[in-house]
């Protein structure tokens, strides 16, 4: 019998040390630490005086201010002001920030790109400046006059070596790539043939546990697609990176030349190429039960499903800070080109470094990706291996990640990288998202106003007599409130509760099970809807006391019929 040798350690405090020392700022700026290192009187008088009033403000501060500056022409005075100031304003994210915010007020820009900028120069300052490379000062601060991580921070990360930090964690995941099954036994995200798992098995077994799905043929399911490829077809094409939308052949000088500590990611669903794309892969058929799916129906009118496939594209180092995907959906991912690294938390797990609210409904990432590894976070987070509370792992090209609901995950973009991606409602799951639905209300996502509306006409027209009377005089005051309202925005985005209340999402769905043939599935999940509310209410110390009608269908009084009394009035007495 053959003995392995011993993994090596997958933590990375070696590869940051390297990391720190190696790269040197453009400007000379140096981290904070020097200071405390070279103390020299006359550098700490030269710099207050080049910094006028603002000396005493601390850097952080000093950068927030100049994000207060709306105008690029004023930032550039500021610049010739002192090689202090240029290096303040030599910052990618402060104008990086001022791009996103002009172009989101540029909404009628005859030219079609935001601002009227047609050319990316290579950085951020440049672009808004139309000022080629060649035309830049070159301005190099003698050693230890700014000694500040505020600045310095951001190159570094821009500069991370995520394949030489975690060498040994990709060597491990690549032989598990190409032996088709998960070496690392202790947190690695298993490896499950696609042959090997049905439906039943799926839901069953691996419904609440991140998998990664392979499948030798995997090149007559899914379209390899790189970024060169999709640029060739779609060059003119507008895609959405983030928060703004850009040709593709923008996106593209973009993607290849770039200073950002984390590049803009390609994160696209409603451009004409996606209406494309769409028909040219096969969604796996563990994952075709959704019942999201009944809030797009044609027949009935109704086309208010939230956004829930799109194209990824990002280049190496991009990637997304930890989230849960929207509803309390489940998702799939497949990696079309590249290599992604996973990093994956169940619920109740919060990731080391991100800040949440009582209700996750707000989440502070205060750092990017890069600075969450450099900060030494991934190795916080690998120490909740020991526990079983993380899992980590790489998809390659051909694979696909599943990511239960509620599961915290991070993303991390080790090459240029191109992947689908699709939300779910796996069946077995319906009760979690109807929770969700009706008790997160706040949280929802994805719908638009005015297609929610219309679909919920178009139904109540449809099968007006098969709604509960409850819910069709709430659907009907509903449509009453909203008939002036013109504003097709995410829901997600616009506060309309404060215009029209709660919307009604939670109960249109129930209809639309039900209206779907489903009773009996939606019996049961209604049954485990109450259940999770009495286990959510014992979590926050409330006295739950059972409905008769909830009663009835678990003790089966109600078996051979169906009611939709599950309602907040029902409940009255529970609080």
């Amino acid at each position: 019998m053959t003995v392995e040798p011993p993994r090596k350690k997958r933590n990375i405090s070696k590869g940051i040390s390297r990391n720190i020392h190696t790269d040197r700022h453009p400007l000379n700026v140096k981290p904070s630490g020097n200071s405390l290192i070279f103390t020299d009187n006359t550098l700490k008088q030269q710099k207050a005086s080049l910094l006028g009033e603002l000396r005493n403000f601390d850097d952080n501060l000093i950068l927030d201010l100049l994000s207060f500056i709306e105008d690029p022409q004023d930032l550039l005075q500021l610049s010739h002001a002192s090689r202090i100031f240029y290096a303040f304003t030599y910052d990618e994210d402060i104008w990086r920030k001022l791009y996103m915010k002009k172009s989101l007020k540029d909404t009628s820009n005859p030219t079609g790109f935001p601002l009227g900028i047609n050319k990316w120069r290579g950085s951020w300052r440049r672009t808004m400046l139309n000022l080629p490379e060649s035309k830049e000062a070159k301005i190099q601060l003698p050693e230890n006059l700014l000694c500040s991580d505020a600045l310095f921070r951001p190159f570094q990360c821009s500069k991370i070596d995520y394949n030489a930090l975690m060498k040994d964690l990709i060597d491990e995941e690549e032989e598990s790539y190409q032996k088709r099954t998960t070496l690392n036994q202790k947190f690695g995200i298993k490896r499950i043939a696609e042959t090997d798992l049905s439906v039943d098995e799926f839901n069953t077994k691996h419904l609440n546990t991140p998998f990664i799905l392979t499948n030798d043929n995997y090149q007559e399911r899914w379209p390899l697609w790189t970024f060169p490829q999709l640029l060739r077809r779609f060059p003119n094409i507008k895609f959405r990176q983030e928060s703004v939308e850009w040709p593709l052949h923008f996106y593209a000088d973009y993607y290849v030349q770039n200073s950002d500590e984390s590049p803009l990611y390609l994160f696209d669903c409603q451009s004409v190429a996606m209406k494309e794309l769409v028909k040219e892969y096969r969604v796996p058929e563990i994952f075709k039960n959704d019942y999201f799916q009944l809030f797009n129906q044609p027949e009935l009118g109704v086309n208010c499903r939230p956004d829930y496939r799109w194209i990824i594209i990002g280049p190496e180092r991009s990637g997304s800070t930890f989230h849960k995907d929207p509803n309390f959906t489940s998702a799939w991912n497949a990696n079309l080109s590249g290599v992604k690294l996973w990093v994956m938390l169940p619920p109740g797990v919060k990731p080391p470094g991100i800040g949440t609210d009582d209700t996750e409904s707000e989440v502070t990432s205060p750092v990017g990706v890069a600075e969450w590894v450099l900060s030494g976070f991934y190795n916080d987070t690998l120490k909740l291996t020991e526990y079983g509370e993380c899992k980590i792992g790489l998809t390659f090209p051909g694979e696909v990640m599943y990511v239960p609901s509620g599961w915290w995950h991070s993303v991390i973009n080790l090459d240029d990288s191109v992947a689908l991606t699709q939300n779910f409602i796996p069946g077995d799951n319906l009760a979690r998202v109807l929770f969700f639905l009706k008790v997160k209300s706040e949280q929802i996502s994805g719908f638009h106003m005015n297609k929610f509306k219309t679909s919920l006409k178009n139904f109540i027209n449809h099968a007006k007599s098969g709604i509960d009377a409850e819910n069709l005089a709430l659907f009907e005051k509903f449509l009453q409130v909203v008939e002036d309202l013109d504003n097709d925005e995410d829901i997600g985005e616009v506060d309309y509760c404060s215009v029209v209340g709660r919307l009604p999402i939670y109960e249109f769905f129930l209809e639309l099970i039900k209206n779907d043939g489903k009773r009996e599935q939606l019996q049961k999940a209604l049954v485990e809807l109450a259940n999770i509310e009495r286990e959510e209410a014992k979590k926050e110390g409330k006295n739950v006391v059972a409905s008769k009608k909830w009663e009835s269908l678990v003790d089966g009084g109600e078996s051979t019929g169906f009611s939709f009394g599950f309602d907040e009035d029902d409940d009255e007495d529970e609080d």
